[in-house]
């Protein structure tokens, strides 16, 4: 037990690493524009970071002995720790430029929740630590698609000027208020309807939250 213990502290803190390291790289990619990062590198920093991410589902998997509960319950990390973008690299197989740099992203997916974890237990309060990890799940969602958005519309979209444009479209939409800013590109408007889905998901959380600590505040005065 003790043993399985300190090898779960050290996968945490290699998946914290490389969830940290996935967001930096992703940021320069998409903020700094194609030639920011040479595709020799994107590859193989792709394939080192999503056999992390493997591994980590693996052993995981084997000291919680091989069962099925847990590969049903996890299933979600491994599929997206997947380096599909090597895969189809290796394939040659031709796909347009936004479904290339989709599969890129896939992998933030496995990063953003690692991150959140940590972020979780770093609280001690069930509560808190719930909440903690629906916000950082939800700040880093907002900071993503609004990086996403800037890279796929600043080109095309006379509105999208600098990334703050964009970061404005998304809390505009993941407060479900609206932008006057609309995406013109097929990924920029499903990005408008991630973030409207998020805000609709986590903000009824946040209420509830508020609500509970309330409650609480008013058992403990009486």
């Amino acid at each position: 037990m003790k043993r399985s213990k300190v090898l779960e502290e050290i996968l945490n803190g290699f998946v914290l690493l490389g969830s940290m390291a996935i967001i930096v790289v992703a940021s320069i990619e998409l903020l700094k524009g194609n030639e920011a990062l040479s595709e020799s590198f994107i590859l193989k920093f792709h394939l080192w970071i999503c056999s992390l991410f493997l591994a980590d589902f693996f052993v995981r998997w084997y000291t919680d002995g091989w069962t099925a509960r847990f590969f049903w319950n996890n299933l979600f990390f491994l599929i997206v720790s997947i380096p599909y973008l090597n895969i189809v690299y290796n394939l040659s197989t031709s796909i347009s430029h936004s479904t290339w740099i989709l599969l890129r992203l896939i992998p933030l997916a496995r990063g953003i929740y690692g991150v959140s974890l940590i972020v979780g237990w770093m609280t001690r309060s069930k509560i808190t630590n719930l909440l903690i990890t629906y916000l950082t799940i939800l700040f880093t969602t907002i900071y993503f698609c609004s990086i996403v958005f800037y890279y796929m519309e600043h080109d095309v979209n006379p509105p999208v000027k600098t990334y703050w444009d964009a970061f404005d479209w998304a809390l505009m939409n993941v407060t479900t208020v609206g932008s006057n800013i609309f995406g013109v590109t097929k990924i920029g408007q499903i990005l408008a309807v991630v973030l409207a889905a998020a805000g609709m998901i986590f903000f009824p959380i946040f209420t509830a939250y508020v609500t509970t600590k309330f409650q609480n505040k008013r058992k403990g005065t009486n």
